[in-house]
């Protein structure tokens, strides 16, 4: 009875240190909330909208991610990433499941390797030396810049591009120090070169400073034209105060070379542990005699548990060149050169 008993045990024992050398995760982030936003451009001339939104703040999205200890400080590792409307449930990319993220890879004390569709550097790192994202105004915060620039193509680019059939390594960090890099294929028969993106990271980060630089090259872009980026950001903790600061320059090879430089510099302030408030500026500078477009962005976030908040921001864009549109990703150009958005909305992570 007490030999039963004891492989009773040792079989629990053992079931359970295997369950634990393995995980599976289910996560994601719900934004939801009411957007105002003046000077739109109408059939009689302009008007205003109040609108429901969701996915301002952060893409609403869910994923699954999962690690699995190979032995060895080496790990099996994967991550599925969805992004939808919370308005309605469909798709952001109809036909694609899993549009955000989808691969699979390998980590451990040599680094982090992984293939299939994820984020280049500059979309996984910069973010966090934005004012769209040290400012609750998110997409409001990246709108302008992106859209008057012409086609998303030549904008800011710190929300980063999600990059299909991509190899992607990043090495651990030393004294403060840690590089990566992406290459994808562009799966073009008979031309390695056609669609293929390579992209290139430094770190450094040591007490309260982040900082990284980066490069970006995707070939046939646009209408066959090739995008370089370059970009360096970082951020920066004083107490009680966070100053981000970031410049990205964006480039196509088409016959006028068309360019766009974009500066974000931002600071938020925590009044105390559950209340913040946040300013922010973008400036853009364009060739071809296209002028320039500014944003200026106020906010406060109040955090009511570790995965809810409230917020409240304001967004005044002015472009000197297109309609402004201080949202992307909505479709609401201006009907002269200035609009300004006010938003409150809450935010669930899970």
């Amino acid at each position: 009875m007490k030999f039963k008993d004891s492989a009773g045990l040792l079989a629990i024992f053992i079931c359970a240190s295997a369950h634990a050398q393995s995980s599976v995760t289910l996560y994601g982030v719900l934004d939801a909330g009411i957007t105002y936003t003046s000077n739109i451009s109408t059939a009689s001339g302009h008007g205003s909208a109040l609108q429901f939104q969701d996915g301002v703040i952060q893409p609403t999205q869910w994923g699954i991610k999962g690690d699995e200890d190979l032995g060895g400080g080496t790990h099996a590792i994967f991550d599925l990433e969805n992004g939808f409307q919370l308005s309605n449930g469909a798709l952001i990319t109809n036909g694609s499941l899993f549009n955000r993220k989808a691969y699979v890879g390998l980590s451990g004390p040599w680094g982090r390797l992984t293939m299939g569709r994820d984020f280049d550097f500059i979309g996984e790192t910069f973010a966090m030396y934005s004012n769209a994202v040290i400012t609750p105004a998110g997409l409001l915060g990246w709108g302008l810049s992106s859209y008057a620039s012409g086609g998303y193509i030549l904008d800011n680019r710190v929300w980063g591009v999600q990059v299909s059939n991509a190899v992607k390594y990043l090495s651990p960090t030393f004294g403060g120090l840690s590089a990566g890099a992406m290459y994808a294929f562009g799966n073009v028969a008979g031309s390695l070169g056609t669609n293929q993106v390579m992209n290139f990271i430094i770190n450094y980060s040591q007490k309260n400073f982040n900082g990284s630089a980066s490069y970006f090259s995707q070939h046939n872009e646009a209408l066959g034209a090739n995008e370089t980026v370059w970009a360096i950001g970082g951020n920066y903790t004083i107490g009680a105060f966070q100053v981000v600061a970031n410049v990205a320059t964006a480039a196509l090879s088409s016959s006028t070379k068309p360019r766009a430089t974009t500066l974000e510099t931002g600071v938020q302030y925590s009044i105390r542990p559950d209340v913040s408030l946040s300013a922010g500026y973008t400036q853009q500078w364009r060739n071809n005699d296209l002028g320039s477009a500014n944003t200026f962005i106020l906010g406060a976030d109040y955090i009511l548990s570790k995965r809810t908040d409230v917020y409240a921001v304001g967004v005044l864009g002015h472009d000197h060149a297109y309609p402004a549109q201080v949202e992307a990703a909505f479709g609401s150009p201006s009907s002269s050169d200035t609009q300004s958005a006010v938003r409150v909305g809450l935010r669930h992570r899970f």
